[in-house]
């Protein structure tokens, strides 16, 4: 066969090659474009599954099981109705426990009975010894008595504490032995005190030629700090203090004096509180007395070793509240210490 002849063949062969090529191709495109489809189809439904997934996970995280309600949990709680002289909650009432700074109440009714709340009181030099909280008192400064009343009771300056204890005759000493004849005088017999800010006192000691150091708490129990606080919030001037949300103490020496906030939570709820002090050390945990007067009652709650005393106090108001509607009270009798209120 001639040359050209096998090029035209040659050239028919390679064109019908091409042409069964294309007709191959043109008739798989749909079986692709299905596949291309199909796994389309499947990879938005995984996306759309694992979408599904991750939110119901999500949900189950999210729907985590509710605490079980907590109820009190100070160590010690004591709630009477002063109205009807009615015990309405009562919990370790008579165990003795460190009081902190309900101390301070007593340390607020030795004062008023022992100094002037108009004399001028000076700053003891090692004031700056004292722990806190302090107010930030400074040595050597005056201030008045009734300043240092509303540093004791609305900051729970223990600085003020040991200025006024220092400003009896006899020192912090006899003013301490003031604060325990005190209480003995209003039958708190298992209350002792130690210092008068509600730090616990540290005294070196030597036992069997090795140093250590004995730790003496304030104590008292719930119930005894109930009478306590009952005296001392039925006294004018330590109710109208405990009632001041912040206040400043005019210093001799320091501009602007010294400002302070009260430390009871109490004073921002919507309750009828007409009393309150807090306190708190690491031995004696987190402790409340307060006052309360919901319509012709008067609840006086006191709770001690808690870990949150607002929480709690809250707890046994709405307790006795729920108490209360089911005791009658004689509306003829008046108790001796609200006709004392009221006159």
């Amino acid at each position: 066969m001639p040359v050209s002849g096998r090029i035209v063949s040659s050239s028919r062969f390679i064109l019908l090659g091409v042409v069964s090529l294309l007709f191959l191709l043109w008739t798989a495109a749909p079986t692709l474009a299905e596949v291309r489809k199909s796994k389309s189809r499947v990879t938005h439904k995984n996306i759309t599954k694992n979408k599904t997934d991750k939110k119901k996970i999500a949900k189950i995280v999210k729907k985590k099981p509710k605490p079980a309600s907590r109820g009190v949990e100070a160590k010690a709680v004591y709630c009477v109705n002063l109205r009807s002289n009615q015990t309405l909650l009562s919990r370790n009432a008579d165990q003795q426990l460190p009081v902190a700074s309900l101390t301070k109440l007593v340390t607020a009714l030795v004062a008023l009975d022992q100094l002037p709340l108009d004399r001028k009181v000076t700053v003891p030099d090692h004031i700056k010894t004292i722990p806190k909280s302090v107010v930030g008192l400074k040595a050597g400064d005056s201030l008045s008595v009734m300043d240092l009343l509303h540093g004791l009771l609305i900051g729970s300056g223990n600085d003020c504490a040991e200025t006024l204890a220092c400003a009896v005759p006899g020192g912090s000493k006899t003013f301490i032995a003031a604060m325990n004849k005190k209480v003995k005088s209003i039958g708190a017999q298992r209350t002792v005190f130690y210092t008068p800010s509600g730090l616990d006192q540290k005294t070196p000691n030597t036992k069997e030629g090795k140093k250590t150091v004995d730790v003496d708490s304030n104590v008292s129990t719930a119930r005894e700090i109930a009478t306590i606080a009952g005296t001392a919030f039925s006294n004018p001037t330590i109710r109208s203090i405990c009632l001041k949300k912040n206040h400043v103490l005019a210093s001799s020496s320091k501009p602007g004096g010294y400002s302070v906030k009260n430390t009871n939570k109490l004073l921002r709820d919507n309750l009828p509180l007409i009393g309150g002090k807090t306190g708190f050390t690491a031995r004696a945990g987190h402790c409340l007395a307060t006052e309360f007067t919901p319509g012709r009652n008067i609840f006086l709650i006191v709770v001690l070793g808690s870990p949150d005393h607002f929480r709690d106090t809250r707890l046994v108001y709405h307790k006795a509240l729920k108490e209360t509607n089911r005791i009658r009270l004689s509306p003829t009798t008046t108790p001796p210490r609200l006709a004392a209120r009221t006159n």
